[in-house]
């Protein structure tokens, strides 16, 4: 008889309260423990790359298809990187073709976008392709990108949230499968016990 192994159980999320935010970074919160805090950016980072990393594994990030088809220019050599990686590419929404010598027509970005400047956007996309392509194998290269990604479009480190987006971010995380760091490995959340905050303060022997 075979016994299917049983999926990973997601932390619990703890009883935190909600204290604070430290220069529009650190959320301070109380557990039972002690102190908590969480860096807002690596959380966003977390959240974002798993809904990202389950867009792909389940037929590519949405994207919003342009009025108007944007034409890239590149070098010959940038023209090689997107002509190897365009389905890596479609899984992020970014629909390429290529249009005549060193040339791509873009006709779909992803939704998640925010930007003026697209082409610009684009060609810090090429940018991540060449290095990552150094030094990643091609079956690790769509989730690098995914990590690479995220980064540049998760809360940054002067984003003010207010209570209820701090408390939804908090949720988001725990509803991770892996709350505790960020993609590229960085922790989200930090603890200081009681015992360690009495000693510091010399209420404990050392």
């Amino acid at each position: 008889m075979e016994v299917q192994a049983s999926a990973p159980e997601k932390p619990a999320m703890p009883a935190f309260r909600i204290i604070g935010v430290l220069h529009r970074l650190y959320v301070l919160m109380e557990s039972a423990e002690g102190l908590v805090l969480m860096d807002q950016h690596a959380a966003h980072e977390r959240v974002n790359f798993e809904k990202m990393r389950r867009a792909m594994e389940q037929g590519g990030v949405p994207s919003q298809r342009l009025l108007m088809p944007l034409m890239l220019q590149t070098s010959p050599r940038d023209a090689d990187i997107l002509k190897r990686h365009l389905d890596s590419l479609s899984r992020l929404g970014i629909e390429a073709e290529p249009f005549g010598p060193n040339t791509f027509k873009i006709e779909a970005l992803p939704t998640f976008l925010k930007t003026d400047d697209p082409l610009a956007w684009l060609d810090q996309v090429i940018e991540e392709l060449q290095s990552l392509s150094s030094k990643s194998s091609s079956l690790r290269l769509g989730e690098d990108m995914i990590a690479t990604t995220v980064c540049r479009h998760s809360v940054k480190a002067n984003d003010k949230l207010s209570m209820p987006e701090i408390q939804a971010l908090l949720d988001d995380l725990f509803a991770c499968e892996m709350p505790y760091c960020c993609p590229h490995g960085r922790p989200t959340l930090i603890q200081m016990s009681l015992n360690e905050l009495e000693r510091k303060f010399g209420r404990l022997a050392p």
